[in-house]
């Protein structure tokens, strides 16, 4: 399958056989785990009848359709638990991640690994991901077509990080030094100093607490580019 670079890191992650794809769109996970041999039972879940019928097309051209079914629902609401092992939630934002998670606490709770691809407030997923007993085992960040994605697979566990900067940018990430958050920190940290100096020449009380704000910002970026 011709899928894009983001989506096979996302299935290179997968390590159990039983997987629901949750906002599967047109299936394409579960068909190229499939094809790779990696899969015994997939789900491909959607919200959207368009997407899910599409799915469905595409799992039978590829002959799929024994090991492959489509659910229609929002998010792990059409699971049950321990139907699968693996749940991947990819594409989202970081936000709808967090609510897919609360509003199935039982299914998310009987999985063996997440493989999370939050497409922003990667942060905020982090946090909430340590208060539901699951760790980040593994963290990477590519980039394709301009854009950067994070990719989490996480498991089972006990795990909190003492810095700030952990949950900001993935202790992961800090530690592997990855290249891209390297690049991306360096690009916005130039960003926000722009910024800082505009609000410097500002005398308003708004720009004052702005200053604050941003000045704290630039402290964390800057002690993350150290670790890189």
């Amino acid at each position: 399958m011709d899928i894009s670079k983001r989506l096979q890191a996302v299935a290179a992650l997968v390590s159990y056989p039983q997987v629901a794809d949750i906002g599967t769109d047109h299936g394409y996970v579960p068909i190229f785990l499939h094809s790779l041999g990696k899969l015994t039972r997939g789900f491909a879940c959607d919200v959207r009848k368009g997407p899910l019928e599409k799915a469905r097309e595409n799992i039978l051209l590829y002959g799929a359709q024994e090991i492959i079914e489509t659910r229609l629902g929002s998010g792990l609401l059409p699971m049950q638990p321990k139907e699968a092992q693996t749940a991947v939630i990819a594409g989202m934002g970081g936000m709808l991640t967090i609510r897919i998670l609360k509003d199935s606490p039982e299914v998310a709770a009987s999985l063996k690994e997440l493989i999370l691809a939050p497409q922003h407030d990667v942060d905020a997923v982090r946090r909430y991901l340590h208060t539901i007993g699951f760790s980040i085992e593994t963290e990477q960040m590519l980039k394709e077509d301009g854009k950067y994605y994070n990719i989490l697979r996480c498991i089972p566990g006990e795990e909190k990080y003492h810095r700030e900067i952990d949950y900001l940018y993935g202790k992961g990430l800090l530690l592997q030094k990855n290249p891209f958050l390297k690049e991306l920190l360096t690009v916005e940290e130039r960003k926000y100093c722009l910024v800082e100096q505009r609000l410097l020449e500002s005398q308003t009380e708004n720009a004052k607490e702005r200053l604050l704000q941003v000045r704290e910002k630039l402290g964390f970026m800057r002690e993350a580019l150290a670790c890189l």
